[in-house]
């Protein structure tokens, strides 16, 4: 089974960033991946889905079944698309840093995906582009608005992105 994991910092803190992310209506202001998002059922909830259609890197209807929901550090789901004959288990952590989140995407996947390039390829074109594109829409929230959970405005700060597969070293945690 083709496994691929992904990092990228971006400069919010985690509470911040697990709302970003949790509002499935953000993710279409900041890319073209996902369209005609809904929830079927009580959004976030184990056995609930996210229903829609992927868009990149082939165009697919998907469903993404929500096996666990830790907030504000982890989601896990399973991503199901019919007419590409495979399925891909996802994990997404978010860890506190002393300034900002990491973000660790995590995948796995069953089946063998009808698309050039196979498993691998759909895995790390997918989520390098969708995390880079969420992490950058993180950042520009930090620099157009404060936000309440004490994040300073740094337009200077820059992102850093960890966009090379497992082992990663994870930057300093912030201590609690």
């Amino acid at each position: 089974m083709p496994a691929f994991s992904y990092s990228v910092v971006t400069n919010l803190p985690r509470g911040r960033v697990w709302s970003l992310l949790t509002d499935i209506t953000n993710w279409a202001k900041f890319s073209d991946i996902y369209s005609d998002l809904r929830w079927d059922g009580t959004p976030w909830a184990e056995g609930s889905a996210i229903v829609g259609r992927l868009n990149y890197p082939i165009v697919v209807a998907g469903r993404y079944a929500i096996r666990e929901c830790r907030p504000p550090e982890l989601i896990r789901y399973l991503s199901q698309t019919r007419d590409a004959g495979f399925a891909t288990e996802r994990t997404i952590t978010l860890q506190q840093l002393t300034n900002g989140t990491l973000i660790q995407a995590d995948a796995v996947v069953v089946g063998t995906p009808d698309m050039p390039g196979g498993a691998s390829e759909f895995l790390s074109s997918l989520t390098t582009r969708w995390f880079n594109q969420f992490a950058r829409f993180c950042d520009s929230q930090n620099l157009f608005s404060a936000d309440s959970h004490g994040a300073r405005d740094n337009p200077a700060s820059g992102r850093k992105t960890l966009d090379h597969p497992t082992p990663h070293h994870p930057p300093e945690v912030a201590k609690p």
